[in-house]
């Protein structure tokens, strides 16, 4: 439930960057859902029966919420990425996987850290442009087939046939959107999102992991599943936002 904070939040900069649809009433539904788990989130350790009634129907809404929307966006957005992607890491070693959920309570935390650097970056087109014209497809095609291993070959099909994600047209235009409208886009993340640290210590009291390291993941699969996350779906995620900005590849995430 609490990966709805981030989700909102990328749905509307998703909704300002590429005119992706957005509702505001669903939106608010699921806001409201959020609210009351954070609420009681203080009794879910002891499993109060108030606190599992608002999760519960926290999660009924966030599913009524999605059917009224069509896609996933109103709960789900980068967090999610990075649960798909260290599946997709447990699978390829033969491991079994831990609960989605845990998964993205960790990844909530990651993109809140991805939020806190853009709050500290000064956008810059020569810089973007820099990044875009040194990029070639097939430098994208061996990072894919490093990360992906043995899904790679089907990433790279969708992306040259059906996404065309780094056509360097469209991110011109999503760049332009992008710097004329940087103010609007810190002020939705005020507006959305809780700190790193308050939610951090929200679920340390419901006595959920939060940190890569408490679930066998190390830094190089944070990274791996950051950069990947973009090729995974047509989706504009905050990741997609960070590439177009150029900064994608020398993000560094260090939540302990």
């Amino acid at each position: 439930m609490i990966a709805k904070y981030t989700a909102i939040c990328e749905w509307r900069i998703s909704h300002l960057v590429t005119g992706e649809y957005y509702c505001e009433n669903i939106a608010s539904m699921i806001r409201s859902a959020v609210k009351k788990v954070t609420d009681n989130a203080a009794g879910l350790r002891q499993r109060d029966s108030k606190a599992v009634q608002a999760v519960t129907e926290g999660l009924i809404v966030a599913g009524i919420g999605m059917s009224f929307a069509g896609v996933p966006r109103p709960a789900a957005g980068q967090e999610h990425f990075f649960s798909h992607m260290w599946d997709m890491f447990d699978l390829n070693r033969g491991l079994p996987c831990d609960l989605h959920g845990i998964h993205v309570g960790i990844g909530t935390l990651l993109t809140l850290e991805m939020y806190d650097i853009l709050h500290r970056t000064t956008p810059c087109s020569k810089k973007a442009e820099d990044f875009t014209g040194s990029f070639t497809d097939a430098q994208w095609q061996c990072m894919i087939r490093r990360i992906y291993g043995p899904a790679a070959d089907e990433v790279i099909e969708k992306e040259h046939t059906q996404y065309h994600k780094n056509d360097l047209v469209t991110h011109k235009q999503r760049l332009d959107i992008i710097l004329a409208h940087w103010r609007d886009i810190l002020d939705i993340m005020d507006e959305e999102l809780p700190s790193l640290q308050e939610l951090k210590a929200l679920m340390q009291q419901a006595g959920m992991p939060v940190a890569p390291a408490e679930i066998g993941f190390n830094h190089e699969d944070v990274q791996n599943a950051l950069i990947g996350s973009r090729d995974n779906r047509n989706k504009y995620l905050l990741s997609s936002l960070f590439w177009d900005l150029g900064l994608l590849y020398e993000t560094d995430l260090i939540l302990q």
